[in-house]
């Protein structure tokens, strides 16, 4: 067996925060309960001066729940639309709800968190439309939720980086609106279980079995959707906005993640690209626990921060 990863400061205790107690390997219904449950282990204070509100979005068939945090501020600001990670089956906007403050209080924007339809519930289509739906609910809301539709980005960790690319290209294959940018964290971008770097995963946050049952979970669910959905690594990726791509050092997927970021280049999109070093997966959930991780917060927001600078100087 390999010797354990060297983490950064502060990632052990977030991974003893997070851990599974026994009981939540009954069933992936309670095991999304007590995630829920348990999130308050991760959570720290909000900062000074920001409000939170939990609204929904109207569809013709279902309303999608979405949390809204907008930092201190005046004026109309800029916009993410996040979606949150857990292998597309088990996070929710509650689990990820620190991740989602400290993306909106980093980038001085305001961030939407979608509690989109999970797997094995939904299909990768369905999922990827209705985040859309809420990009486009976004653009139209820009009044009421006091933001510039002119500066309207994607976001995601993890499954929610898969998601939040597929937005992107939707948005670009002409359904709008037109994003500034995306911000993808330690995304999956392969959805190939056969990739080596995951049979030498040695990860604290992201043991192989759970990778090779998320991919297993996308492609069956995938089965039953109308059309392909590609994995994004080997999808259309021209034309996409500006990508700013954190990955993890000991994370099994920060090889795709470079290669993703090649593939973008090679497609013409301009790519800031950083690896974390000391970092696991799932890391940027750990705010209350590891300044190194609040450090690779505040580069987001900073490269964030130039992206808007360069668009509207």
């Amino acid at each position: 067996m390999a010797d354990a990863p060297l983490l950064a400061e502060g990632i052990a205790d977030y991974l003893a925060a997070v851990r599974r107690p026994p009981e939540a390997a009954v069933s992936l219904e309670a095991a999304r309960l007590i995630a829920d449950r348990d999130a308050h282990r991760i959570a720290g204070p909000r900062p000074a001066g920001m409000r939170v509100t939990d609204s929904y979005v109207p569809d013709v068939a279902i309303e999608t729940a979405v949390r809204i945090y907008r930092p201190a501020g005046e004026g109309a600001l800029p916009a993410i639309l996040y979606l949150h990670g857990g292998g597309f089956t088990i996070g929710s906007i509650e689990t990820y709800d620190c991740l989602a403050a400290a993306l909106a209080e980093a980038c001085g924007a305001v961030v939407v968190s979608v509690q989109y339809a999970r797997l094995p519930e939904s299909t990768p289509g369905a999922t990827i439309a209705q985040c859309h739906g809420v990009l486009r609910w976004m653009a139209r809301m820009a009044g009421p939720l006091m933001i510039d539709p002119t500066r309207i980005a994607v976001a995601g960790d993890s499954a929610g980086a898969c998601l939040a690319t597929h937005v992107a290209m939707r948005a670009r294959d002409g359904d709008g609106p037109a994003l500034i940018g995306q911000l993808l964290c330690y995304g999956v971008y392969a959805l190939d279980p056969q990739r080596e770097a995951y049979a030498l995963a040695n990860d604290p946050g992201l043991p192989r079995a759970v990778i090779e049952s998320m991919i297993a979970t996308w492609h069956d669910c995938a089965a039953r959707d109308a059309t392909v959905v590609s994995a994004p690594l080997h999808a259309d990726l021209a034309g996409l906005p500006p990508t700013i791509l954190l990955s993890a050092e000991h994370d099994p997927m920060r090889t795709e993640g470079e290669e993703f970021a090649d593939a973008l280049r090679t497609a013409g999109v301009a790519v800031e690209a950083r690896t974390a070093p000391g970092m696991c997966h799932g890391f940027l959930r750990a705010q209350h626990f590891s300044e190194p991780a609040r450090a690779e917060m505040q580069w987001i927001g900073a490269a964030f921060r130039t992206l808007l600078q360069s668009i509207h100087p």
